[in-house]
């Protein structure tokens, strides 16, 4: 019991430290942000926010795991069993982006960019190599190496997402998801072939 209050106490500690960061992340842009402006924020010590964190760099890479965490329910095969579709959780990606423009504009600019931008690639490959290891658990296999397709799908989503960002979403999450599964999937399809070499229907 004693141990479950801890993890409690941490949880709560770390998502105060997280809502400030994304509050001041809206107010002044990364770049002005100190970590001196987080604790107060967040209203804790900063021998508590080092406790957790190295620096503001390693609170926004938490941060945007985390992010990709919640993304987990959409990354579970469909009722049809089209595996492609779930491949990478495009869709809650575009969706995501749409509720918090704002967010993702100003995560997407200036220092903070070489950080987003790895933890979202990051997390995209994690969830793609997941999926394509259990396709080879079922006999399937691959025409590349395995980090080459994950990195190729992980690098068009998010060359899209700040596309779509840049020009103002002027297409909704869903068409803008149908569009990523058209350029990549239709290539990506004859590279997993059962264990005779064919692609499967």
């Amino acid at each position: 019991m004693g141990s479950r209050k801890v993890d409690r106490r941490i949880q709560r500690t770390r998502q105060l430290m997280d809502d400030a960061l994304i509050e001041l992340i809206l107010e002044k842009g990364y770049d002005k942000i100190t970590v001196q402006n987080i604790v107060d924020q967040a209203n804790v010590g900063r021998s508590t926010f080092y406790a957790h964190y190295l620096d503001k760099d390693d609170l926004l890479e938490s941060s945007v795991e985390g992010m990709i965490g919640e993304f987990g329910p959409h990354f579970s095969p469909s009722n049809d069993g089209d595996a492609q579709d779930v491949m990478i959780p495009s869709l809650a990606f575009f969706q995501h982006t749409q509720t918090h423009p704002q967010l993702y504009k100003a995560m997407l600019g200036g220092r903070a960019i070489e950080i987003v931008e790895k933890a979202i690639r990051d997390g995209l490959i994690a969830h793609a190599r997941a999926h394509l290891e259990q396709e080879e658990r079922a006999g399937k296999r691959l025409g590349v190496p395995m980090e080459i397709l994950t990195t190729h799908l992980a690098g068009s989503l998010l060359t899209l997402l700040t596309w779509w960002l840049d020009n103002e979403m002027p297409y909704p999450p869903e068409e803008m998801d149908e569009m990523f599964q058209q350029l990549t999937m239709l290539g990506i399809g004859p590279l997993i072939t059962n264990g005779s070499g064919v692609a499967p229907d």
